[in-house]
Parts: C-alpha cells; sequence; structure tokens
C-alpha cells in the first residue's frame, strides 16, 4: 500500500511538458443520453481508443480517437442502442504540475443503432463535441479523466455525455 502511495505522489510530483511526440490514451466509462434519445436509451458505458500529437512549442494538440457506446433500455422490445464513432479533436492544454486540465472540441462521424428488436436501423451522422479533462503524471506515462458533450445531428438529434477514465503511455 505504501508503494502505491509513493508512485502516485510521484507521479503528481513530476512535471510535465508539452511534447510532440505521439501519446496512446485507452478509457472506459459511464454514458449519459440527454434530450430525445433519453426517452428510448437508458445510461450505459463506453470504450475509447485515442492517438493525441502535440504541436511542438503550443499548448495545442491534435487528437484522433475511436468510441464505442453501449446503452441499456428498460423496454423489452427495444433494442439496446450502440453508437460507434470516430471524431477528430483539437486540444488545449493549460498550464500545471503534475496534474494538467485541458480542453478539447471537435467533429467526428457517428454510427446509431437503435430500435424494435429484429428491426433495428442504423444512421450514419456528423457529430460535434465539446469538453474538458485533466491529465495526471509525467514521465510517459499517467492518467486522465474527461467529459464530453457531443451532439450529434441525425434524423433525432442525439446528445451523449461521457465521462471517461484511462491511462495514456
Amino acid at each position: 500500500m505504501r508503494r502505491l502511495v509513493v508512485l502516485l505522489a510521484l507521479l503528481v510530483a513530476v512535471p510535465t511538458v508539452a511534447e510532440a511526440q505521439p501519446r496512446l490514451m485507452g478509457g472506459v466509462g459511464f454514458t449519459a443520453p440527454t434530450g430525445a434519445i433519453s426517452d428510448a436509451a437508458d445510461p450505459g458505458y463506453h470504450v475509447r481508443g485515442a492517438l493525441r500529437i502535440g504541436v511542438p512549442t503550443t499548448p495545442i494538440a491534435l487528437q484522433a480517437d475511436g468510441t464505442y457506446h453501449k446503452l441499456g433500455t428498460a423496454n423489452v422490445a427495444n433494442a439496446d442502442t450502440q453508437v460507434l464513432s470516430g471524431a477528430l479533436s483539437v486540444v488545449f492544454t493549460l498550464p500545471g504540475i503534475g496534474i494538467q486540465p485541458y480542453l478539447l472540441g471537435g467533429i467526428g462521424t457517428y454510427r446509431v443503432k437503435n430500435g424494435p428488436v429484429g428491426a433495428s436501423a442504423t444512421v450514419t451522422d456528423t457529430g460535434y463535441h465539446g469538453g474538458f479533462g485533466i491529465t495526471l503524471g509525467g514521465l510517459g506515462f499517467g492518467g486522465f479523466a474527461e467529459v464530453r458533450f457531443i451532439q450529434i445531428d441525425s434524423p433525432v438529434t442525439t446528445r451523449l455525455i461521457p465521462l471517461t477514465f484511462g491511462i495514456r503511455l
């Protein structure tokens, strides 16, 4: 237990620097549907993988990520809602030592599958997202926590709020 506390203290204490090298990120979390989709879908989970590349000597980075969301339903006549996405974001990192907050925003393609069991419809459309998060740690390894607001402009506007926890390499 003492080793874990020392390791976490070192990750927080080591200053992080803006780097241009690629960072792999992976995370899981909770997804809350809002708006019209919340009538048909219950909260669920998601899995995300990302690649972040910093722009040298600036607090800006570009991030590409893919996410799979699965939202349950209380209605046995409806299938679970599934959302598969690929998104590009601009990330602006705020100054910090050990813990660095960041803001992000971007655009993506979202494939939403939902509807009655056996007759689910699949719609692919463009969506927009924005959010904020924190990264923890230095020395090339650490963690992150992030919350986003996603709006998908399909025939029925779909809004999701995913909360993600993960690691970055």
